[in-house]
């Protein structure tokens, strides 16, 4: 992958504001790839042979990922420059086979609101993503055989409820993407989109990270105490507890 700048360029901020994602190819090296997904499958198949705090996700090699540079420099883009506004509310490994007989196809979120959890903004050159799903394709994807599905620019769309016809997959107005292992795909939840039947004989192993900013939560919080004792002090700012900035502040903290 190329260097990465601190921010989205323009570029990358202009097609994720159009669409409401984007797509980043093959941002995991191989041997990253190996130490997540070997977690992964001990964690489903024989959870004993982990250490208790990596028995949970995103503690063990996963935690690599919570703050990636990759995902910073869009979460800056989007929620918030300081790292300490962006809070980490889920994390969910999905594995679909093509056997599994998983239908997959739920149309959900889109169109405007001020929910704070799915709001989207663009105010004075600035987005405000509200929740937004940052998702680590561990094997190849290939187009059209069980991705994440998106209506492009729906985030912004100020019909609701979506007329029933376009949430039929073969509508015409649905995208989705192909990339190889170790991508990197953001979504704001404000975009319709939805899950895939998969159709690959490599099963779909993908790992959904849920950011939010400080003042807001979705999720209840399920992470085990010895998870969190596990990591590392700056990982341990992404679980903070949801409250608003200005009480850090120096007259705050006299008051």
């Amino acid at each position: 992958m190329a260097e990465l700048t601190p921010f989205l360029t323009e570029e990358e901020k202009f097609l994720f504001d159009l669409k409401g994602y984007i797509l980043f190819p093959a941002v995991l090296s191989d041997d990253k790839i190996d130490q997540i997904k070997d977690q992964c499958d001990r964690i489903r198949n024989d959870p004993e042979s982990l250490p208790p705090a990596e028995r949970q996700l995103p503690g063990g090699a996963a935690s690599m990922l919570i703050d990636h540079p990759a995902t910073m420099r869009t979460l800056h883009s989007i929620i918030d420059d300081e790292t300490e506004k962006i809070r980490l509310e889920n994390v969910f490994l999905s594995y679909r086979t093509i056997s599994d007989g998983h239908k997959g196809w739920s149309p959900h979120a889109g169109g405007k609101s001020v929910n704070p959890n799915y709001s989207y903004q663009y105010h004075n050159g600035r987005i405000y993503s509200g929740m937004t799903r940052v998702v680590w394709e561990l094997n190849e994807v290939s187009k059209g055989k069980g991705g994440t599905a998106f209506i492009p620019g729906s985030h912004k769309s100020n019909f609701r409820p979506f007329p029933k016809y376009f949430d039929d997959q073969d509508s015409g107005v649905w995208d989705t993407y192909s990339c190889p292992a170790g991508s990197l795909l953001i979504f704001s939840e404000a975009v319709r989109h939805s899950a895939c039947a998969w159709k690959q004989d490599i099963p779909r192993y993908a790992l959904f990270f849920c950011y939010n900013h400080i003042n807001v939560r979705h999720h209840k919080p399920h992470f085990r105490d010895e998870m969190l004792d596990s990591l590392s002090l700056e990982h341990q700012r992404f679980f903070n507890d949801v409250y608003h900035p200005q009480f850090d502040s120096e007259r705050w903290r006299k008051q």
